[in-house]
């Protein structure tokens, strides 16, 4: 594809356009993933995550500047809740991270959840790949966080930055009801307010409490993105956590994981659009008939058909004869 060749050239257009393209034509990812494979792993994923109002999308828009002031450049992709009508994300580009418009070494991209659990748009993970592929140091991935334990972040990114804000009386509960496990770094954003201090020292007791599993305990981190306080140093602790697992080989474990995640996915993605509500019956035989007549239920015949090789047979025998 000429807009692939021309995306790993430089051509941010070229990028923008393939976006759009894993945004509205899925059966076109295949392709495009295939060709840019090799280009991919060499830029650090960092999810910023947490409840909306925490101010997520002013954080990020600090941590561009920051990341910029070190000569790196910046990917972002900023994943909003979509219109029940249209599909497209509502807020578009964040506004507040419009003061980067004109710089080469940053690009922002709105997606829409299209309804999809965990706060992540389905072609997310495509997406950071395209960036990653570009050339782009540093992704940035913002997702909407809403607290629940179907939160897929952790299988997008390397590290998971969680951000709450003293005022969230129910921040404790959110990360009771899953953020705790999934949280690398949590931040304390809008410290300036009352209430900060109470937040960072239940964050922390809380971390000691439950560190879900991980080598190393979470940091708890002070920022005021509208101050401008505490961002560097969010960004130092970043770096210093993703040396940590790069060394200890823990990263790549981590990749591998996600990659398992990944064609789990690839492989339910494909059977849902191979398999239309007219093929069921025909890949479903005589146990469809039988779900069809009540004699069994839908989930039994599931079963009978994954263990006994049926359906693979059955999808096989099917799909070779329309080819």
């Amino acid at each position: 594809m000429e807009l692939v060749k021309n995306m790993l050239s430089g051509d941010r257009v070229a990028l923008a356009k393939l976006m759009s393209i894993l945004e509205r034509e899925p059966d076109e990812m295949p392709g495009i993933m295939e060709q840019i494979h090799s280009k991919t792993g060499s830029a650090s994923l960092i999810g910023i995550t947490g409840p909306p109002g925490a101010g997520k999308s002013t954080l990020i828009d600090s941590l561009i500047k920051s990341v910029r002031k070190n000569n790196e450049t910046v990917g972002v992709i900023a994943v909003d809740p979509s219109s029940l009508y249209t599909g497209g994300a509502l807020l578009g580009d964040r506004i507040r991270m419009n003061n980067h418009v004109g710089d080469q070494g940053v690009f922002i991209r709105s997606l829409s959840t299209k309804g999809t659990f965990g706060g992540l748009s389905k072609t997310a993970k495509a997406t950071t790949r395209l960036l990653d592929s570009y050339g782009f140091n540093k992704v940035l991935v913002e997702s909407v966080g809403v607290g629940q334990t179907e939160l897929d972040i952790a299988n997008v990114v390397d590290i998971v930055v969680v951000v709450l804000v003293p005022e969230a009386g129910d921040s404790i509960q959110l990360l009771k009801a899953g953020l705790i496990e999934i949280g690398d770094i949590y931040v304390v954003n809008k410290s300036d307010r009352e209430g900060s201090d109470l937040l960072v020292d239940a964050l922390s007791s809380e971390l000691h409490e439950r560190n879900g599993g991980k080598s190393w305990m979470p940091k708890v981190i002070k920022t005021s993105a509208k101050n401008n306080t505490g961002i560097d140093e969010l960004l130092v602790e970043i770096q210093k956590l993703n040396d940590k697992l790069s060394a200890s080989g823990e990263l790549q474990k981590l990749r591998q994981l996600r990659i398992k995640h990944e064609l789990k996915e690839a492989i339910r993605n494909s059977l849902d659009q191979m398999i239309s509500l007219d093929d069921i019956l025909h890949i479903t035989g005589e146990v469809g008939k039988d779900v069809m007549n009540g004699s069994i239920d839908p989930y039994t015949g599931a079963k009978k058909l994954l263990s006994s090789g049926d359906l693979a047979k059955n999808i096989n025998r099917r799909f070779n004869s329309t080819g």
